[in-house]
């Protein structure tokens, strides 16, 4: 996986320079997104912070559920930093991939970290789960 050159090419497309700094790492933000790319062993990762995980204890099932198989977070893995108490979001890219492959991933990416960054900001859910379900866009 060749990062380096697919920031370049983010960059390009977005109208400024990208690259990866000596640890391996860029972030760049989507409006209010941030999404961090790390390259390590032949492996790019996206990384996203949700939000903080204090007090939403209720959103772990929610969660969970939306992890199974990625099938609502846009194929992207859930999680919680430990450390920080915060939701993340990341998803790992390897073998080759071409721009436009790449760019498909990020847009969809960024739709679940949008949608789950929303979802967290609202008061803990007493309605039903199927309520809260994100759009099938999100859906890979």
């Amino acid at each position: 996986m060749d990062g380096e050159l697919l920031l370049h090419e983010l960059g390009r497309t977005l109208g400024f320079e990208l690259k990866l700094s000596e640890a391996g790492t860029c972030g760049v933000f989507f409006d209010d997104d941030e999404v961090i790319f790390e390259q390590h062993d032949g492996q790019l990762y996206l990384i996203a912070d949700l939000g903080s995980a204090a007090g939403r204890e209720d959103a772990y099932g929610r969660l969970l559920a939306a992890n199974y198989l990625g099938q609502e977070s846009g194929q992207a893995v859930l999680g919680l930093d430990t450390a920080q108490n915060a939701f993340t979001m990341h998803r790992i890219l390897e073998g080759n991939m071409g721009y436009p492959e790449f760019e498909k991933i990020l847009t969809l990416f960024v739709r679940a970290l949008r949608y789950w960054k929303e979802w967290l900001a609202q008061p803990p859910a007493t309605g039903s789960a199927e309520a809260s379900l994100p759009p099938s866009g999100m859906r890979a």
